[in-house]
């Protein structure tokens, strides 16, 4: 019996399981939903508190928006999982990446709106300078 990734997230399995092992699967027959980072009670914590004031902003709190499929990533030594996102219909001026390492219990990230950018989480330096090319790589990059 094949589950999509929504049935998975509603049976229980860890938000980290689904992305890692059956998203690619999934992937193939849907695209992703950044909100399913939400599900994950180790992560949505992490989030709300590495948003600060901005938790109150709609497109952020609830991850709504188009999102290209999450990916492992390295940064100083440390694996994260990397999720970018965007505000719905508004992609070019509202947009967001995130970097999440359950084991370190950390979240952070870079948003972009209207032209402002902002740090989210207090990242280490080395991660704060690869945050913006992280970004740039999400949302600016021209397709080959």
């Amino acid at each position: 019996m094949t589950h999509t990734l929504s049935q998975h997230l509603r049976n229980g399995a860890s938000i980290l399981l689904v992305l890692l092992f059956l998203a690619p699967a999934a992937h193939a027959q849907q695209t992703f939903e950044p909100w399913a980072f939400l599900k994950d009670a180790k992560f949505k914590p992490l989030y709300i508190k590495a948003l600060g004031p901005k938790s109150k902003t709609p497109w952020l709190a609830k991850m709504d928006g188009p999102a290209p499929t999450p990916r492992k990533v390295t940064v100083d030594g440390t694996e994260y999982v990397l999720t970018a996102f965007c505000k719905n219909r508004d992609c070019g001026d509202n947009s967001a990446v995130l970097l999440y390492s359950a084991p370190k219990g950390a979240v952070y990230g870079t948003i972009y709106e209207k032209g402002k950018t902002t740090l989210i989480g207090d990242p280490p330096p080395a991660v704060a300078a690869e945050l913006p090319k992280l970004w740039k790589l999400e949302w600016r990059s021209q397709p080959q």
